[in-house]
């Protein structure tokens, strides 16, 4: 447990919103970077069963967000945790478990846990190392990621899935929820649509729309720019320009043979331009 924090409740460290909750962890145990839990903090949540479209947003979302010095906290589950994750970057977001921080779930996610906690990112849990997970734990851990934040964003989301109770705790403890719309007939936006009709919490359809809960506006978000790139980056991203692609399709919109496609890759990989996903699949970090 060398590299493993503990955090008591009246450490100066202690995140002050855990005081709130009606049952608050009395410990936590933490892996990484503890200076992210003094900046601005939004929580990206969503569910497991999601879709291109959740995937794009909450990488986009929380890609938007670090730019402006604010971390992204998440569940570390498949789908929309892991896809704000990875759009945060490593260095700017906050992972809380359902198990202990020795214990990797989902296996999916065992590299990106991994790389959060060495890269300049947290991993916290208020479990111990290696307690495994079960059906209460994962519920409970929900409501740390909301008293983290100083709001809640709900990607997509089904009437019954695990992320409206990271928003039900969120309103109990007074922090505001944003739920971006979804396609009408699509299954991963019935809850969050459901969440805007019945008024339940706030329509999110721009980053800007969070920002005033932090007193910022979107004047602060640093425009990326493709003026420098070289030729061939250059028509990776136009080819990336609507939709994450597979490497083979990659190859037949560039006409690049793949060993030098998969140079390019790297390396614009290595310069943050680009991101590469489960199944050798990449997608543009820059704006679209």
């Amino acid at each position: 447990m060398d590299d493993i924090v503990i955090l008591k409740r009246g450490d100066k460290r202690w995140p002050k919103g855990l005081d709130n909750l009606a049952q608050p962890p009395e410990v936590l145990f933490c892996k990484g970077n503890l200076e992210l839990l003094k900046k601005p903090i939004i929580a990206i949540v969503g569910t497991r069963d999601c879709t291109r479209y959740g995937l794009e947003v909450a990488r986009k979302l929380a890609s938007q967000l670090a730019s402006l010095g604010i971390v992204t906290v998440s569940g570390l589950a498949d789908g929309i945790d892991a896809a704000a994750h990875n759009g945060a970057g490593a260095e700017n977001t906050i992972a809380v478990l359902g198990n202990g921080v020795n214990v990797f779930y989902p296996a999916a996610n065992v590299d990106l846990q991994k790389r959060i906690a060495m890269d300049g990112g947290l991993v916290i849990s208020e479990y111990e190392p290696n307690q495994r997970s079960n059906r209460y734990t994962f519920p409970q851990r929900n409501r740390i990621i909301a008293a983290l934040s100083n709001a809640v964003i709900v990607v997509e989301a089904d009437k019954k899935s695990g992320a409206l109770i990271t928003k039900d705790f969120a309103l109990d403890l007074g922090i505001e929820v944003f739920a971006v719309p979804g396609p009408i007939n699509s299954h991963a936006s019935r809850g969050t649509n459901e969440m805007i009709r019945t008024a339940a919490c706030a329509c999110l359809t721009d980053v800007s729309d969070v920002l005033g809960v932090l007193g910022m506006s979107v004047s602060g978000i640093k425009e990326n720019t493709v003026v420098q790139l070289s030729f061939e980056a250059r028509s990776v991203l136009d080819a990336l320009r609507y939709d994450e692609m597979h490497f083979d399709e990659i190859v037949s919109k560039t006409n690049f043979a793949p060993k030098i496609l998969t140079t390019l890759l790297t390396t614009m990989e290595m310069d943050g331009i680009i991101q590469k996903l489960p199944g050798n699949h990449y997608v543009s970090k820059l704006g679209r």
